[in-house]
């Protein structure tokens, strides 16, 4: 391997890493993907992310722990989905294979990871989150629709007399 191949690799895992966010808010990811991760020491993994959708939609994607025993490890590794009022909308007990969730409405959620951080240094983990949504079109653009297919039956029907 060069010299310029060795530093390409090195160059891209720190621009990924650089964009991984950790727990906290991760304001309105509408259409927005956002790569998640964190470290933890031994004991109790409870990481939340919070974020808002404006428009309805879906939320998928893909976490793992970095599973490295004795040194790194995350035991019953989980997440789960809760809207604003605290309601749980689902939960993945293996996210690694990725995990979905459809009929969201626009508003505020909350996505939080568990698991218990055992390795001798505790654990890691990482992951992909996608929100999908699409808006919903307004009246104004449901009555330029009848006026243009009202315009074409009137141009159809013309040309037929």
């Amino acid at each position: 391997m060069n010299i310029k191949s060795i530093s390409a690799t090195i160059l891209a895992a720190a621009s990924v890493s650089a964009h991984a966010v950790g727990p906290g808010s991760l304001g309105t990811i509408d259409n927005t993907p956002m790569l998640i991760g964190n470290s933890v020491p031994v004991g109790a993994l409870q990481d939340e992310y919070s974020f808002s959708l404006t428009d309805p939609g879906w939320l998928y994607g893909i976490a793992f722990a970095a599973n490295l025993p004795p040194f790194l490890n995350i035991a019953n590794f989980s997440l789960t989905l809760q809207d604003a009022s605290d309601s749980v909308i689902g939960t993945d007990i293996n996210p690694a294979d990725g995990f979905s969730f459809a009929g969201l409405t626009s508003g505020s959620y909350t996505l939080a990871f568990g698991g218990s951080a055992n390795g001798r240094y505790g654990g890691a983990y990482g992951g992909a989150i996608y929100a999908s949504t699409a808006p919903v079109p307004e009246p104004e653009t449901y009555a330029l629709m009848l006026v243009g297919l009202a315009a074409v039956g009137f141009v159809a029907r013309r040309r037929r007399v």
